[in-house]
C-alpha cells in the first residue's frame, strides 16, 4: 500500500515518532507501546514494536511490528494512553540505574533514551540519596537540579520501587515535574529577606539571623571582635533639601566606598536608613584607630549626584567583644550609644563605647522629663498625609503622624521622641491619645461629608500589652467612631511577634472590625510569602523600592503581583515624581503617598485637600493616556 497517513496523524504523535526515530538510530534502541486502532471503525488493541529501519536508498524510517491483543481490558487502554499522553516525566529503572522505560514527556525532556539515572543528576550527592532509599525500599520525593537537552532545570521527583512488567525484577518509577519558575521566585524571596535592595549589602535580617553565630564561633575560639556601626552627618539635611532620589545615591556611593575598603576578614551591612555595620576580628585597638580614619578617609570624598557634588562625611561608633557585650543586641545597642556621642562630639569622628556615656545619659534623661510633660500638658498635635487612588486621583484615606509642638523646640518630628517614648512607657498614654484624636477628626471629616478611613501607626510595645484590643476598642467608641474607620498600620518586623503574639493580635483587630496595613514593606523582614498568613488589608511599599523604579522595576512587579494575587491594596509610599506616578498607574498599583500629592498636614489642611478642585488640578498633570511613554528623572 502507497498511501501517505500524514494527515490521519496528530502533530502530538508525529512529534513523538519523530522522538523514537532519533533515539533509534543513536542507540539501536526499539520501542513498545499499546495502540488502539480501528479497522472497519471498531476498536482493536495492538501491542506495537517500533525500530528504526534504513530504506535503500540510505534514508531512515520507523518499522512497526503489531501484535492484536484481544484481553486487554478498557482500563488498561486508557491507562496506556494516559502515559503516553500526559505532560509529565515518567520514567522506569532497573536497581542499578539503567534506564528501561521512559515516556514521551521524559524523552522530549533528556533527549537521550539510554541516559541512565546518574546521568540526570547535577549533583551526585542527590543521585546518592535517590539510590540509598530506594535500595531499602522506601519512596523518595525531592527538588533536585537536573541536567536535560535544553540545560539545568529544578525538578520535584517522586521515586519508589516496583517490579518490571516484562522481566518481573526489582525496578523502580520516576515521575518528575519542572519547578525551575517556583526556584527561581523563591531565590528573588530570599534575596528580598537577606538583601537591602538599594545598595545590594545584606541587610537587617540577615545580621539578626547570621551575626549572632559568628559571636558563638569567637567565644568558641577566643578571638576578639569588633562592631563598628557607621552614620553619615547630616544625612537627614540631604534628604530634606535634595529629596530622597539624591539621598538615595549617596547610600550607593557610600555602599561602594565601603565594599572597595574592606579587607578579606571584614563583613559588611546595611543596619537601615544611613547606618552601616562592619564586623571584623582585631588584635590590638591601636588597630582599629587606623581602620576607623581608613573609613572615614574614604567616606570623605566629593560625588556628584544629578546637578550637586556632596562631600559625604560619617561618624563611628564602635563596640568591642567580649569587653562590651556579648550578644548582638547589646553589642549593636552599645554601638549606637557611641555612635551618638560621636555625633555629638562634632561628627567625622569615632569613639568607643563608654560605661558611662555623660553626654548621651544626660540627653535622654532630658527628653524623657520633656516628654513625661507634654503628655500631661497635651503638646501632641497630628497632621495628616492622604493616600490617593492612583488612577482618580481622589483621597481614598490619610495617614495620622503625631507631632510634638514643643514650647521651645517648635514643632519636633516622631523620629526623635518616639523611642524615648517606647523606652519610658508612655508610648501608651501617648496611644490612646492618638486613636482618640483620630477618631474625633474621623468624625469631623464625616461630618463635613468627608467619610475616608484614618490610619494611625501602632508601636511594637504597645502590643505587648495583653489589653491592648480592649483599650483601643474602648477608646475609640468614645469618639463615635466605627472601627471599620481606622486603619492600623504596623512595621513589617512586627509580624515576627518578638514578645508577643502577632497572628493572635492581628485577628481580634480584624474581628474587632479594623482593618490593617504593613508600613515600610521591603525594610525588614521582607518575607513575601509570610504576608498571606495574616489578616492583612493594605501592603505599603517603602519609599526606596519606588526611588528605584527604573532599576528594581521587575521587584516592584513582583510585588504588585503579590499584592493582586492575595487580594490586599498595594501603597506606593515616597512618591514624589509624576513620571513615578505613572509608572505605578501603568503596573496597577492601587494607591499611593508622598510628597507629589501633599507633605502631612493638619486638618484644616486636608480639608481643601479632599475637595475636588485639587483633584483635577493633580489629574490635569498626569499623562493622558496610561501607555504614555514614561521619562524617568
Amino acid at each position: 500500500m502507497n498511501r501517505d497517513l500524514s494527515p490521519d496523524i496528530s502533530a502530538t504523535v508525529v512529534e513523538r515518532l519523530q522522538q523514537y526515530l532519533d533515539a533509534s538510530r543513536k542507540s539501536g534502541q526499539s520501542f513498545r507501546e499499546l495502540w488502539t486502532l480501528y479497522p472497519e471503525g471498531k476498536p482493536c488493541p495492538y501491542h506495537i514494536h517500533i525500530c528504526a529501519h534504513e530504506l535503500p536508498d540510505g534514508r531512515f524510517g520507523l518499522r512497526f511490528e503489531a501484535t492484536a491483543d484481544v484481553n486487554r481490558v478498557p482500563e488498561q487502554i486508557r491507562s496506556a494512553e494516559a502515559l503516553n499522553h500526559i505532560p509529565v516525566c515518567i520514567s522506569l529503572f532497573n536497581m542499578g540505574g539503567q534506564s528501561l522505560y521512559k515516556n514521551p514527556a521524559a524523552l522530549e525532556t533528556y533527549g537521550d533514551a539510554s541516559l541512565n539515572l546518574r546521568g540526570r543528576f547535577v549533583k551526585k550527592s542527590d543521585y546518592d540519596r535517590f539510590i540509598r532509599n530506594i535500595k531499602k525500599g522506601r519512596s523518595i520525593s525531592k527538588i533536585c537540579e537536573v541536567k536535560t537537552k535544553d540545560g539545568k532545570r529544578w525538578h520535584e521527583i517522586t521515586g519508589m520501587t516496583c517490579f518490571d512488567g516484562p522481566t518481573g525484577q526489582p525496578a523502580f518509577i520516576l515521575t518528575e515535574s519542572d519547578v525551575t519558575e517556583l526556584k527561581e521566585k523563591e531565590s528573588r524571596v530570599r534575596y528580598l529577606a537577606h538583601y537591602d535592595m538599594l545598595t545590594g549589602l545584606h541587610n537587617r535580617n540577615y545580621v539578626n539571623s547570621h551575626y549572632p553565630d559568628m559571636i558563638e564561633g569567637a567565644f568558641r575560639d577566643n578571638e576578639r571582635l569588633v562592631f563598628m556601626v557607621i552614620g553619615l552627618d547630616h544625612f537627614k539635611s540631604i534628604n530634606e533639601t535634595l529629596g530622597h532620589p539624591s539621598g538615595d545615591a549617596l547610600l550607593k556611593h557610600v555602599s561602594s566606598l565601603l565594599q572597595l575598603s574592606l579587607s578579606e576578614t571584614e563583613q559588611i551591612a546595611r543596619l537601615g536608613g544611613d547606618e552601616f555595620v562592619i564586623v571584623k576580628p582585631y588584635a590590638s585597638t591601636s588597630d582599629l584607630d587606623n581602620r576607623c580614619q581608613m573609613i572615614l578617609a574614604s567616606i570623605n570624598a566629593e560625588c556628584r549626584v544629578g546637578d550637586h557634588i556632596l562631600s559625604a562625611n560619617a561618624s563611628i561608633g564602635l563596640a568591642l567583644f567580649p569587653e562590651h557585650g556579648k550578644d548582638l543586641p547589646t553589642l549593636l545597642r552599645h554601638c549606637d550609644l557611641a555612635l551618638h556621642e560621636a555625633k555629638d562630639s562634632g561628627r567625622n569622628t569615632y569613639r568607643f563605647y563608654r560605661p558611662a556615656l555623660q553626654h548621651a545619659a544626660l540627653a535622654k534623661r532630658a527628653l524623657e522629663k520633656d516628654l513625661a510633660r507634654a503628655v500631661e500638658n497635651k503638646e501632641f498635635c497630628l497632621y495628616y498625609q492622604p493616600r490617593v487612588d492612583c488612577q482618580t486621583q481622589k483621597v481614598v484615606s490619610a495617614e495620622a503622624l503625631m507631632r510634638w509642638q514643643h514650647p521651645e523646640k517648635g514643632l519636633v518630628f516622631p523620629g526623635e521622641f518616639i523611642g524615648a517614648l517606647e523606652d519610658t512607657g508612655l508610648i501608651h498614654r501617648a496611644g490612646d491619645w492618638i486613636a482618640d484624636r483620630a477618631g474625633r477628626d474621623q468624625r469631623k471629616l464625616a461630618d463635613m461629608g468627608y467619610d475616608i478611613p484614618i490610619s494611625i501607626n501602632i508601636s511594637p510595645k504597645q502590643f505587648e500589652r495583653p489589653d491592648f484590643v480592649n483599650r483601643l476598642t474602648a477608646g475609640l467608641a468614645k469618639t463615635g467612631c466605627p472601627n471599620d474607620r481606622l486603619e492600623i498600620e504596623i512595621t513589617e518586623s512586627m509580624l515576627m511577634g518578638v514578645g508577643f503574639d502577632a497572628k493572635a493580635i492581628l485577628m481580634d483587630l480584624c474581628r474587632a472590625g479594623f482593618s490593617i496595613a504593613v508600613d515600610d514593606f521591603g525594610t525588614g523582614y521582607s518575607n513575601l510569602a509570610y504576608i498571606q498568613d495574616y489578616p492583612i488589608s493594605s501592603l505599603k511599599v517603602d519609599r526606596s523600592f519606588v526611588n528605584m523604579i527604573e532599576d528594581q522595576s521587575s521587584v516592584i512587579n513582583l510585588i504588585l503581583s503579590l499584592c493582586r494575587l492575595i487580594g490586599i491594596s498595594a501603597v506606593a509610599e515616597g512618591v514624589e515624581t509624576i513620571d513615578q506616578l505613572a509608572w505605578l498607574r501603568m503596573n496597577h498599583c492601587d494607591q499611593y503617598q508622598g510628597f507629589l500629592y501633599s507633605r502631612p498636614v493638619p486638618l484644616e489642611s486636608l480639608i481643601e485637600l479632599l475637595t475636588s478642585r485639587h483633584q483635577r488640578k493633580m489629574r490635569s498633570r498626569l499623562p493622558e493616556t496610561l501607555d504614555a511613554e514614561v521619562i524617568w528623572a
